[in-house]
């Protein structure tokens, strides 16, 4: 693992190399796959996170908007309400899903395992104890099933779409 020490003057230290490095250069070393981490050197606190967040805005003001601006609402919002955990852990398997080199190395079982828009599964293993509380275990299994009804019949309907679709393609 490298380490690359950030001094109180904006410098970045590659130790590996002993020398001074730039922006562009962490990029070099993510597009290598090299692992390291970016510590500050008065605070010994790891920055990595943060360098690679200015990496990204640098390039967000530079060039195409890669990140929606509705999504980075959405990130402060989780922030601002204390969920942070919650995003990290949808970001971790976003990221994850979106891999290609293990999506390759893996074949298809990451689609069948991750459905990046199952939000309510994040949110229901990471809620809080107050959360459950509110609402009886009743009336959750019942709005559940109510839920699981709906997209049944949503999918029957997609279903019946698809077959006249198939049917008219055929005459």
């Amino acid at each position: 693992m490298i380490e690359i020490k950030k001094y109180s003057n904006r410098r970045l230290y590659n130790t590996e190399t002993s020398s001074y490095i730039t922006q562009e250069d962490i990029v070099s070393l993510i597009k290598q796959g090299k692992q390291f981490k970016i510590k500050d050197v008065e605070s010994k606190k790891d920055i990595t996170s943060s360098i690679l967040t200015q990496i990204v805005l640098e390039r967000e003001t530079t060039g195409t908007n890669l990140i929606p601006e509705e999504f980075l609402k959405q990130i402060i919002l989780f922030y601002e309400n204390d969920r942070s955990s919650e995003m990290f852990g949808f970001l971790s398997n976003v990221m994850n899903f979106a891999d290609a080199n293990k999506f390759f190395n893996n074949g298809f079982q990451n689609i069948m395992k991750f459905n990046p828009f199952d939000f309510q599964a994040y949110f229901n293993n990471n809620s809080s104890n107050n959360d459950a509380k509110e609402t009886p275990p009743a009336e959750n299994n019942t709005s559940k099933e109510n839920e699981i009804s709906e997209l049944a019949n949503q999918i029957d309907e997609l279903k019946s779409e698809i077959n006249k679709l198939n049917k008219e393609k055929v005459n």
